[in-house]
């Protein structure tokens, strides 16, 4: 129930976030000045944690996704399989989340 909730909350926060994020690739290539001063903006250490909480929830909201798309056929809803995939997605998630912070403050 609980990843239920949070991937529609992921969701609606990933659809709020979008138009900032094609602003910011938009800028490369119509508004190259916007696109440096957004860039160093982006480089604050507060904006990088935001950047990774996005980015936690962008996987949350896809991984969960994938599950979802299985349930579809039929394909691992018996309770012991919904908790094994729950906590599979949710280490699979701390680890590609781990990874984008290192790669991002480094």
């Amino acid at each position: 129930m609980i990843f239920s909730i949070t991937h529609r909350i992921s969701g609606i926060a990933f659809a709020i976030s979008l138009p900032f994020l094609a602003l910011w690739i938009g800028s490369s290539f119509y508004a190259p000045t916007l696109f440096e001063v957004l860039s160093l903006i982006f480089n604050f250490p507060l904006i990088k944690i935001v950047f990774v909480i996005w980015f936690f929830a962008l996987n949350h909201h896809l991984l969960n996704g994938l599950k979802y798309f299985f349930w579809t056929f039929a394909r691992g809803m018996e309770l012991n399989q919904v908790y094994l995939i729950s906590y599979l997605i949710l280490s699979i998630n701390i680890v590609m989340t781990a990874f984008f912070t290192w790669y991002i403050f480094t």
